[in-house]
């Protein structure tokens, strides 16, 4: 039985959560995701070593969000490595990141660089404060974009204290 995003293929330069979670479900409805990591791996890949997510030696996290993908490890500050990510693109159908906009351009993934390259791409990107404003070039995690700055941080009380 085919799937809806069967011969789609994405290209993702993402870490954590939110670009690889929106990459791993297109992966879920078929299409063909190639991650992109740096040659020391996706930091994610150890979550589950660090407190407070459950301890394991199974990298359980790492799975979770990147289920489904072919990886290949690029130093992208290397102009060659760039070359061979903008022969990904050239055949790829979206490019997806999460990285901070002040990134984008010295690590060869900007807008104009990537549809330079493949101007039918659908470019897509992920952040945590938007493209524009003084919070722009902030990592972006949920406890600190959608928590505290929508406010409901402050209606979940503080974990009672053990008697």
């Amino acid at each position: 039985m085919a799937n809806i995003l069967d011969g789609i293929k994405v290209v993702e330069v993402a870490s954590f959560v939110a670009g690889p979670a929106a990459a791993t479900q297109l992966s879920d409805f078929g299409a063909e995701v190639i991650k992109i990591e740096p040659p020391e791996g996706d930091m994610w890949r150890m979550a589950n070593r660090v407190p407070p997510f459950p301890l394991s030696k199974i990298p359980y996290k790492h799975l979770l969000a990147n289920r489904n993908k072919k990886s290949v490890a690029l130093n992208l500050k290397s102009p060659k490595a760039q070359q061979v990510l903008y022969k990904l693109v050239e055949e790829a159908d979206v490019f997806l990141t999460n990285s901070m906009p002040h990134v984008w351009a010295h690590l060869g993934i900007s807008y104009e660089q990537i549809s330079k390259v493949n101007p039918r791409i659908v470019y897509a990107i992920i952040t945590g404060f938007g493209e524009n404003g003084p919070d722009a070039d902030s990592p972006g995690f949920d406890c600190t974009s959608w928590w505290a700055r929508s406010g409901l941080m402050n209606t979940i009380p503080p974990k009672a204290a053990s008697r």
